[in-house]
């Protein structure tokens, strides 16, 4: 690759890897807030936090990463421009490929680990992430066993602890264990430890009593015991099956979905909907990057309507991907929809390459420039005879 070539590809990188690190972090750090209502609802470690952040990046990174990229390109071949190294090369002799090529190469390489993001990475992530939140919230120890206050583990079913100490024994124990209609369970202990074992866990009690009343008849027994063990395996997040959506399958899975599965005999146009959208989401970069080239590839001054090829850029691309965020709604709910995944952004993609390729300018538009013109000047009048009335008003004074 030509060293001009080797440069603006440098500084497109460059610009990507920053823009693409400061929109991630931003919403990284949504990301956050949301996932620390689960964790600190459900008792969890910090550990798992991060854990749960973790494990959704590679969702926000596969939806920044085509804005990144145009945002990125846009911003260097402005200051290209601004900087006069287009204006240097164009008059060098180079020729619009030189600034074509590295842009092309960059966004195919965006577009391929875009595209491993969509069919590998996020899937797994995905499922990985439905799994630790099911079980954060299924699991209900490390919900209820922890000081203070009365915690409803389920109906009839409430544990009290004191205290917790910091060895991790509890003190001060109140079980109330209504569940049996034909019975009810009251646990008195001082101490107490959790014992979790994977499946099994649990609640020792020591040096307290059981308190047993017989609801039919009203009799009440009363046992004192060194020792007790009460179970608390059933809440255990152990057998806790996660719901998996289209989005959290593989792309394997999405072509051959098990018939058995609830999600799939609700919606079926759903798993369609998602593969065909993997297929097609990576496409937009290629789209950006031939629809950036077609207005910005080319040396403008600013009396050459620099800025209305910025917006044009930024409006284009702004369309072109709200349509297909759209038109996946639609696909959703019916096939009829699909084509429209791979029309929208071949469309962008084939109205760049003819223009960039047809070395077409692209200009504002006659009657819109004069409209502008006169707008302007106008515009310049008003505020010309504004700064003499203020002038002869000050003067007055």
């Amino acid at each position: 690759m030509p060293l001009m070539e080797r440069y603006i590809l440098k500084r497109v990188t460059i610009a990507f890897a920053m823009t693409l690190g400061a929109l991630v972090g931003v919403l990284w750090m949504t990301q956050i807030l949301r996932e620390l209502d689960v964790v600190t609802a459900n008792g969890q470690t910090i550990w798992v936090f991060f854990l749960l952040t973790i494990l959704a990046m590679p969702t926000i990174i596969q939806v920044i990463a085509p804005i990144a990229f145009l945002i990125a390109t846009i911003f260097i071949l402005n200051a290209l421009n601004a900087d006069s190294e287009l204006p240097v090369m164009s008059a060098a002799g180079a020729s619009r490929v030189v600034v074509g090529r590295p842009v092309i190469v960059f966004a195919i390489t965006v577009l391929v680990a875009t595209a491993f993001l969509h069919h590998v990475v996020t899937p797994a992530s995905r499922s990985a992430l439905r799994d630790l939140i099911s079980r954060v919230r299924a699991d209900i120890i490390a919900t209820v066993v922890k000081d203070g206050g009365f915690r409803r583990v389920e109906k009839g079913l409430t544990i009290h602890i004191r205290e917790k100490a910091p060895d991790g024994s509890f003190r001060g124990i109140f079980v109330s264990d209504e569940r049996d209609k034909a019975e009810s369970l009251q646990y008195l202990a001082e101490t107490g430890l959790l014992v979790d074992r994977g499946s099994s866990a649990f609640l020792i009690m020591q040096k307290g009593d059981l308190i047993r009343e017989t609801k039919p008849s009203g009799g009440t027994n009363i046992v004192r015991f060194e020792t007790y063990a009460f179970d608390l395996s059933q809440f255990t997040a152990g057998d806790i099956k996660a719901s998996y959506k289209p989005r959290d399958r593989s792309t394997a899975y999405l072509l051959n979905p098990d018939t058995d599965d609830p999600f799939f005999q609700q919606r079926p146009e759903q798993f369609a909907a998602e593969f065909h959208n993997r297929m097609t989401a990576p496409l937009y970069v290629l789209a950006f990057a031939l629809i950036i080239l077609a207005f910005a590839s080319r040396p403008r001054t600013n009396r050459q309507d620099r800025g209305f090829a910025l917006v044009m850029i930024a409006a284009t691309c702004v369309a072109l991907r709200g349509a297909g965020f759209g038109i996946l709604a639609s696909a959703g709910a019916s096939r009829a929809a699909l084509p429209f995944l791979y029309l929208i952004p071949l469309a962008g993609i084939v109205f760049g390459l003819v223009t960039f390729a047809g070395n077409a300018r692209l200009r504002i538009p006659y009657l819109v420039e004069r409209i502008l013109d006169r707008f302007v000047t106008a515009f310049g009048r008003v505020l010309a005879r504004l700064g003499f009335h203020l002038r002869n008003s000050a003067r007055n004074a």
